[in-house]
């Protein structure tokens, strides 16, 4: 999958790259010597990483993190996000010119296209028979002496078509050219300029976004209590010691009285335990409680070891692990459940088989009293807010998506991003029949590139109802 992926992305690398080496070539005719070096210098830089994916899949990908200065490969995946944006726009550019022009060819009246089709044909004449008129006069020398009744007759005949005569003698506007020229650079400039500071973005402190739960006005204890959310992290993948450190730091700073964290903490491989394990032993909930859910970046890790090697070490680290389970969770004299479910996959072969979706709720929830106190859901996959909207609890807590690190806006429940083209639960809050659903946007990422969609710390609040 990730080989074809790789593939349809290195086409349309060589396509875009032809594209755009005919536009400098026609744009510094004087030049097509440096724009030759420059365009297969750039599409070199451009391609690589999907070359890579195409030969060795994923781990092509993570060789080159591995082996290139940080800062290239932050410019290359960014070039490329660039490439695939510009793409983009030139197809939103195509279809928007093509629905103008559909659009003025459906307002002109019958009569003004018959009109204008007669014009059509007569100036069409007209250029035949000028061109007639050209070959006659460049005859044998046999046939010099009937050239001027041709010629005459020629310019009898395109006497009915002076706009193509007109055409022809009208001054070329160097200014409009220039003009026309430069503004057909505005979208790969654009592009570039966007996907450029979407890499300075992703890297960014997170922000924090507030999430309200109401609870009952007689828990007194629980008003004003605090959870912190950090989820898809991916130790690993563009997350190096340093950047950990602003995300710890980040998460203290709110004095949360508990965290969580839903997911994808390690990236691919059991070595990203080591700095997964600082960046828990470093976190500082007032209240000392820190809960955690498996995602499916987890089980990936899980394959270079062992999937109880990887829950164990985050357990030491001090993380309660939830696997389809609940805690109650003493706060003064009242409580809230807090329960996580495990990552919705099948169990590859040798692995401990997993309950379906359906089943780890019903035993997660299970577990929790029917006494008022709110119930926290943490499931690092936000697809099964379907499953569970119908059921008792307050809120769940979700991340997965990276909320498209792409992000065009939302309308209702449909998060706009071409990066999670269909599906709903992309990012931000949803709610259903009183059943709540936060997708945190996350910290890391699959690419390098975050464009209105920054990384993000998840605080929700208990408020009295």
């Amino acid at each position: 999958m990730f080989q074809l992926g790789g593939l349809v992305v290195t086409l349309v690398n060589a396509l875009l790259g032809l594209i755009v080496w005919r536009r400098l070539r026609a744009a510094f005719p004087r030049r097509k010597a440096l724009v030759d070096g420059l365009c297969a210098a750039g599409l070199l830089l451009v391609a690589h990483p999907a070359l890579l994916m195409t030969v060795a899949s994923w781990s092509g990908l993570r060789a080159l993190q591995r082996h290139l200065p940080e800062p290239v490969s932050l410019i290359a995946l960014g070039a490329q996000v660039a490439l695939l944006l510009y793409a983009l726009l030139l197809g939103i550019a195509a279809l928007g010119r093509a629905a103008f022009r559909a659009l003025r060819r459906g307002r002109r009246s019958p009569d003004l296209r018959a009109v204008t089709d007669a014009e059509v044909d007569t100036a069409a004449r007209g250029v035949a028979d000028a061109q007639a008129g050209s070959v006659a006069r460049a005859d044998s020398t046999a046939q010099a002496a009937h050239a001027p009744a041709a010629q005459a007759d020629s310019t009898a005949r395109t006497a009915g078509a002076p706009e193509e005569v007109s055409l022809r003698s009208e001054p070329v506007d160097a200014t409009r050219r220039r003009l026309l020229v430069g503004a057909s650079w505005a979208l790969p400039v654009a592009a570039v300029a966007v996907s450029m500071g979407g890499v300075l973005a992703s890297r960014q402190r997170p922000v924090v976004v507030r999430v309200a739960l109401p609870v009952r006005r007689e828990l007194t204890s629980l008003h004003g209590v605090t959870l912190a959310q950090l989820s898809d992290v991916h130790v690993g993948s563009f997350m190096d010691a340093e950047r950990l450190d602003e995300l710890r730091d980040a998460m203290n700073a709110l004095r949360a009285d508990i965290h969580v964290i839903t997911g994808d903490l390690l990236d691919h491989h059991v070595s990203q335990l080591e700095l997964s394990a600082r960046l828990l032993r470093g976190l500082r909930p007032t209240r000392g409680q820190l809960f955690f859910c498996m995602g499916n970046h987890e089980y990936i890790a899980a394959r270079s070891a062992s999937i109880p090697t990887i829950v164990k070490g985050l357990e030491e680290a001090g993380a309660q692990v939830l696997v389809d389970e609940a805690r109650e969770v003493r706060l003064g004299g009242d409580r809230l459940w807090m329960s996580a479910i495990d990552y919705p996959s099948r169990a590859r072969p040798g692995e401990p088989a997993r309950r379906p979706t359906a089943d780890g709720l019903a035993r997660a929830l299970g577990q929790m009293r029917d006494d008022g106190a709110p119930r926290v859901l943490l499931s690092h996959h936000p697809g099964t807010f379907r499953a569970a909207r119908e059921l008792p609890f307050d809120l769940m807590l979700s991340g997965h998506t990276h909320g498209g690190q792409i992000s065009l806006g939302r309308i209702g429940d449909y998060a706009l991003t071409p990066m999670l083209p269909a599906g709903l639960y992309h990012n931000g809050l949803y709610e259903h029949r009183g059943r709540r659903l936060h997708v945190n946007a996350g910290a890391g990422g699959w690419l390098p590139v975050r464009i209105n969609c920054p990384p993000e710390i998840t605080l929700v609040e208990l408020v009295p109802a």
